[in-house]
């Protein structure tokens, strides 16, 4: 296979909220509060040289990594394109980042006070607007082409705020909103698999009405803001993670995307103990990437997005 355009890297695993829909919490502990180290950061580049695009994003919040602003930098000199979805929580202090971001995603999972912080546990939700705020101005008063939006997870919680979300979005004059229904990050090899799932059950009474609500959303939308969404259909038929794409996690292992993430639970090996056209060539990524063209058992995608 060539090796892949695009990688997500964990850049922390360090985060100041505890969310609803997050599985941060079954990470082992041996693994929470890690940072990516440029260091780090430049082997993975030599190490995969085909990559164009990076997305910073995994189990924690970006912008609370220490090494972030020379990883950028870094990664700039070598022309990649850089993404990230942040929680907004430290934007404030992080303003002048924004020139090295391509897309800067913010979470934000309801329109009201009281629901977000109920979902995105240890946020503030006026502090989250007015972040978004000094965003949008710092872009305009810099001339920055950097694109800002809104990413929503929809649950039973909050797909009744869809259209107050895209007004919002309007009104803060960011140019896109991401609906994503939400999904079960574990899989069967988990203990927490069937807990995730009776949430997982809940939100999918209301998935032909969250289609609905969000067709009507796009259809009336005539605005600069860009409306999307991101169904529960299942995906592994037509999965590209395993043929054009790489996850990596903070600590260098390999895993077959950004939902199944987790290496402890699978990974084809590490990065920084091991070259990656070994990895990615392997005969272990070799039988994953049969799986899913023949469509023979796989747990870690069986039941993705489930």
């Amino acid at each position: 296979m060539p090796l892949p355009f695009f990688a997500q890297i964990e850049p922390t695993t360090r985060c100041n909220f505890n969310c609803v829909t997050c599985t941060r919490t079954t990470l082992n502990p041996s693994r929470l509060n890690r940072d990516l180290t440029l260091e780090e950061f430049k082997i993975i580049l030599e190490q995969i040289p085909s990559l164009i695009e990076i997305k910073l994003q995994g189990m924690g919040e970006p912008f609370l990594n220490p090494h972030l602003e020379e990883i950028l930098e870094y990664g700039k000199k070598q022309k990649i394109s850089f993404y990230t979805i942040t929680n907004g929580s430290v934007l404030k202090f992080y303003k002048h980042l924004l020139q090295y971001f391509d897309f800067l995603t913010i979470s934000f999972d309801s329109s009201s006070k009281e629901n977000f912080e109920k979902i995105r546990r240890g946020a503030k939700f006026e502090e989250i607007i007015e972040n978004a705020k000094e965003l949008i101005h710092y872009k305009i008063q810099h001339k920055l082409k950097t694109k800002i939006g809104f990413n929503t997870v929809v649950s039973h919680l909050n797909y009744q705020e869809i259209n107050a979300i895209v007004e919002l979005a309007k009104n803060l004059k960011l140019d896109y909103v991401g609906f994503v229904e939400v999904e079960n990050w574990t899989t069967p090899l988990e203990k927490e698999f069937e807990i995730e799932r009776e949430f997982i059950r809940e939100s999918r009474k209301y998935s032909q009405e969250i289609k609905n609500i969000i067709e009507n959303v796009i259809k009336k939308n005539n605005s600069f803001t860009q409306v999307s969404f991101y169904s529960s259909q299942k995906r592994k038929s037509i999965c590209t993670w395993p043929f054009y794409r790489v996850f990596i996690t903070v600590d260098g292992f390999v895993t077959p995307c950004c939902i199944r993430m987790n290496p402890q639970v699978f990974n084809f090996g590490n990065i920084f103990e091991e070259t990656f056209e070994k990895i990615w060539n392997g005969e272990k990524y070799l039988k994953f990437r049969e799986s899913l063209i023949k469509d023979l058992p796989n747990p870690v995608c069986d039941f993705c997005p489930d």
